[in-house]
């Protein structure tokens, strides 16, 4: 009785219910005389030593996890984490596992870090649960950045869109790909707009005359090498050989000045304002760089101002070329040279006096006359013009019929896609009895004295020309290429037109040129056919009417057959020739 109402108090030690462990110095030193063998685990697997730390700074928090391991391991697992109070709730954030690579200074950089980023830098109270930082982290791949356009330069695009092997800065391989691709349309260029945007990409140089183009069965311009005897250059084996003879600089054609004694004049030729993109020092500039001011001061001494609308127009290629690579980043924009976006000083020009003309009905007559008489001196030339008025062909499309297209038991000519202007489908054209004539007569051209060659059962061509002599046509590569082909009928239309004057009486308002034929044609066929556009659209193959004739429109045949004879019934005076 007298013990309990003692007032002096007990001097025994209190036990206490959970094991305490003394904490460490955060040193490299003292972590490594942590040892498991020297602690009590119990049941547990897991251990944490806290560290000597001040409580108001990065290090507040700071605590050593050891393992308690398998037995016999002697290895002692230790681990960094980090205690810490995020929404009333207590946490813990593993920072790394030490080792000889992570240590106590790598461990501080981690925790000054954490500090800055998930800390309030005034209270100290964590804004931000690192745990759900890392979670995102591999959760969430940030995407690499793809808007930032490659170093690649405009004469490396110019040889990429050429046809030549080139090293891809985003794939790092070399990669080859069929040259002069279209813009926004499916395909590639023709042959015409090959040579001419080669010329202005990498021409007025002696590499032009190693390389021509033609067109293949679609229409599309492929790449021929040849060789130059004056230059002593063989042919190049592909586009990549051809820029490696003449790189950019070397081979520019360059006036020629010479002295007539005769006359005692001076004089110069190849001289021209003109100059390729590939030999200047713009080519040698980033594309993505490239600027509508810079192409602007860099066509300013072109020639004229067709031209400079052809460079912009280049230019703008190489871009949506380079862009379509993706060279220029995954967000370029708009092409900042199409459009009328880069300035070209407007010139005077004379107005086509062929753009709304055709042939007056009264002169057709004529026109027939003067060709046939024409003939004998222009054979082909001639009758390429009466073909043009009676099948609306255009004069490129009309070169390129061949015979095999006449399909006499069907009465209707094929005219493959590849040929069309448009490339959309193949194509016929209606023999009429007026066209059958003209064929029969072209056909029998070959009767005439060294023409012989066109009777040959394997000459491809409706219209064959007569520049080369007649032994080089036994050689069948070259009787079969496109050099066997009319090429053009500059000398013919001059003697025509001058010869139509003479039988009209010399007007002086009188215009003629292969451009009104096709004019000439759909205007008849519309007079003949009570103004039917729908009618007049088969025969000349446009593809601009409303959109119910296009697409429901499908007139057989024999319709478009009536449609042909009422068109050129009125030209009752061509005849069959006489042998």
């Amino acid at each position: 009785m007298t013990d309990k109402l003692d007032t002096q108090l007990d001097t025994s030690e209190i036990k206490q219910t959970r094991d305490r462990t003394d904490p460490i110095r955060f040193r490299d030193d003292s972590i490594n005389k942590i040892r498991k063998e020297n602690y009590e685990f119990g049941n547990k697997r897991y251990k944490y030593i806290p560290f000597q730390v001040s409580k108001d700074t990065h290090q507040k928090g700071l605590t050593l996890k050891i393992l308690k391991g398998r037995p016999g391991d002697k290895h002692t697992d230790k681990i960094f984490y980090v205690r810490f109070w995020f929404n009333g709730a207590k946490q813990m954030h593993w920072i790394g596992k030490y080792s000889q690579k992570f240590g106590v200074k790598e461990c501080n950089d981690y925790c000054i870090e954490l500090d800055k980023t998930h800390k309030d830098p005034k209270s100290g109270y964590w804004i931000k649960n690192p745990n759900d930082t890392r979670r995102n982290e591999q959760r969430i791949i940030p995407l690499e950045d793809t808007s930032v356009p490659t170093d690649i330069t405009v004469n490396e695009v110019i040889e990429a869109y050429c046809g030549a092997e080139t090293l891809n800065p985003l794939t790092k391989n070399m990669e080859e790909e069929r040259g002069f691709l279209k813009d926004y349309k499916q395909g590639y260029r023709t042959s015409k707009s090959c040579k001419n945007w080669f010329r202005y990409m990498a021409g007025y140089n002696k590499r032009q005359s190693l390389i021509t183009f033609e067109d293949d069965e679609n229409g599309y311009g492929v790449a021929k090498f040849l060789p130059n005897k004056h230059l002593r250059a063989n042919a190049p084996r592909s586009v990549r050989d051809l820029f490696r003879k003449f790189p950019p600089g070397t081979g520019v054609l360059k006036p020629r000045t010479y002295y007539n004694r005769k006359s005692k004049q001076t004089y110069t030729t190849g001289y021209t304002k003109n100059k390729s993109i590939y030999d200047s020092d713009l080519g040698k500039g980033e594309i993505a760089k490239l600027t509508p001011g810079g192409i602007e001061a860099w066509i300013r001494p072109l020639s004229s101002r067709a031209v400079k609308e052809d460079y912009v127009k280049v230019f703008s290629t190489l871009w949506i070329y380079a862009r379509k690579r993706g060279w220029l980043g995954t967000n370029p924009g708009d092409c900042p040279f199409y459009d009328g976006k880069v300035y070209v000083k407007k010139e005077p020009q004379g107005q086509d006096p062929y753009k709304d003309v055709s042939i007056n009905p009264s002169e057709f007559e004529v026109f027939w006359k003067a060709s046939e008489e024409l003939s004998e001196q222009f054979p082909f030339k001639a009758e390429l013009h009466q073909f043009m008025l009676l099948t609306a062909l255009r004069k490129v499309e009309a070169l390129k019929v061949e015979k095999s297209f006449i399909d006499w038991k069907g009465g209707v000519i094929n005219i493959p896609k590849g040929i069309e202007k448009n490339r959309y489908k193949d194509q016929i054209i209606i023999i009429t009895p007026e066209l059958e004539i003209l064929l029969r007569n072209i056909l029998d051209l070959g009767n005439r004295p060294g023409l012989s060659f066109y009777k040959m059962k394997d000459f491809r061509w409706l219209f064959a020309t007569r520049k080369w002599g007649a032994d080089k046509y036994f050689d069948k590569d070259f009787r079969l290429s496109i050099k066997t082909r009319l090429g053009g009928d500059e000398n013919y239309v001059p003697a025509l037109r001058t010869r139509m004057k003479e039988l009209l009486g010399s007007p002086e308002d009188f215009i003629y040129s292969s451009k009104v034929l096709r004019k000439t044609y759909i205007t008849l066929s519309k007079q003949m056919n009570e103004g039917r556009s729908d009618r007049v659209r088969h025969l000349s193959r446009h593809g601009s009417e409303e959109i119910l004739e296009q697409s429901y429109h499908k007139p057989s045949i024999p319709m478009v057959r009536d449609f042909a004879n009422k068109t050129t019934e009125v030209l009752k005076f061509i005849r069959r020739r006489s042998a």
